[in-house]
């Protein structure tokens, strides 16, 4: 996946549309717009060493956020792409966009999977990465830019391609273990 040949890269206004357009629309407000951006452009980085937009994201007391993101929504409720209610957002049109289908056949998965987490989920989620972390100094120092690059850190990407194991497999992999044999180490190894 390192090398997409694409030299495709969305507007900021484009990533937000096609994102919104992915979410369902009773969960489509500012905090799961951001961080579904977020962990879609570095799940994106991490995976092909590009950017999929030309947005950048500001490290806040709320995890990663597109930076400006309420001017780009503002400006785009007065085109009538969008409809801004309070945190609430809604789309209003339906834009073909064009993208590659080798970028939303990895990014589309990435998608479906964070607009499962409820916010609170998606906001401690954001905050445990390591590109939010260094970007803070583990929560000490808000609204400095994240550097797309740490997305590289983001190793926990991975976790989704861990390969499935038949019941056999995990049996030669996962010994049996005798629960009084671990009690009667741990006691000589502690002296007692």
């Amino acid at each position: 996946m390192k090398n997409i040949m694409s030299d495709f890269k969305f507007t900021k206004k484009d990533f937000i549309l096609y994102l919104l357009a992915r979410i369902e629309p009773r969960r489509a407000d500012l905090v799961c717009l951001n961080k579904l951006a977020f962990f879609t452009e570095f799940y994106f980085k991490y995976k092909t060493g590009k950017d999929l937009s030309d947005s950048n994201y500001a490290a806040i007391d709320y995890g990663p956020v597109i930076d400006h993101y309420r001017d780009y929504l503002t400006e785009m409720e007065v085109k009538g792409l969008v409809k801004l209610s309070e945190y609430k957002i809604s789309l209003c049109s339906t834009v073909d966009l064009n993208v590659p289908e080798e970028i939303q056949n990895l990014i589309d998965p990435i998608i479906e999977k964070y607009t499962q987490l409820n916010n609170s989920e998606l906001i401690s989620l954001s905050h445990d990465t390591d590109s939010y972390k260094i970007t803070t100094d583990n929560e000490k120092v808000m609204g400095n830019m994240i550097d797309k690059n740490l997305a590289l850190l983001e190793t926990f990407f991975d976790y989704d391609e861990s390969p499935e194991y038949s019941e056999n497999e995990l049996d030669e992999l996962l010994p049996d273990v005798d629960l009084k044999d671990l009690k009667k180490k741990a006691h000589a190894l502690a002296g007692k």
